[in-house]
């Protein structure tokens, strides 16, 4: 159909997956300003539009995940299932303990203001029945392994061993632990956090997805 001469153009629908994210403020957080926050907003922004437009490339080998307070870099990442992949996770916050936890479907309770946190963030652990080696631990606050079939590379009393909740580690001030993994059958969207202090690290912002494409 003809578009009348004085009819208005028409927008175009933009794909959520391409609209700017908003998770980047951090309220109540009094060592960042309103400057920082602006700065972060645009960073993620221009990402996200990258992303809309070109794609994310595919992660293979060794990729750097690194926890500030409280987000992460990267907070988006593409792996392909049966690669080859070497986490190194740090924790670059001078103040906060950060994890990392993997999964799919928050458990609702975690948003619940009062009683009792269920163990597991996730109503999927990703790491379930997925073989994954530890090594280089560096100021290791503690580790679950849960139902990941885990070797540790070293003393496994350097890692802390922990039981009950999802597969995390977690990491005091300026700790790191290398994982590594080959990305297992399970493709689709998977979302990563914190949930260190009662969830709010996470509800703060600190996630990312991955995107797992098929071999």
């Amino acid at each position: 159909m003809n578009k009348l001469p004085n009819e208005p153009p028409v927008e175009p629908e933009i794909p959520e997956e391409q609209q700017w994210s908003r998770r980047q403020f951090l309220v109540g957080s009094a060592a960042l300003g309103v400057a920082g926050a602006v700065t972060l907003f645009g960073r993620q922004a221009l990402v996200d539009a990258a992303r809309g437009l070109f794609g994310s490339p595919v992660s293979s080998g060794t990729v750097h995940l690194y926890a500030y307070d409280y987000y992460y870099i990267p907070n988006y990442m593409t792996w392909r299932v049966g690669d080859q992949m070497d986490i190194i996770f740090q924790n670059q916050s001078h103040t906060h303990w950060h994890e990392w936890t993997m999964g799919r479907h928050v458990n609702e309770a975690y948003f619940q203001a009062f009683g009792n946190l269920p163990a597991d963030a996730w109503a999927v652990d990703f790491w379930d029945g997925v073989p994954v080696t530890l090594s280089d631990p560096y100021n290791i606050d503690n580790f679950v392994p849960n139902k990941a079939i885990v070797t540790y590379d070293g003393p496994k009393a350097l890692f802390n061993i922990s039981s009950g909740g999802d597969f995390s580690p977690t990491l005091k001030p300026g700790g790191s632990i290398h994982i590594s993994f080959t990305v297992p059958n399970k493709p689709g969207i998977w979302d990563y956090g914190c949930f260190v202090q009662q969830y709010i690290h996470y509800r703060t912002g600190m996630r990312g997805k991955v995107m797992i494409l098929p071999a």
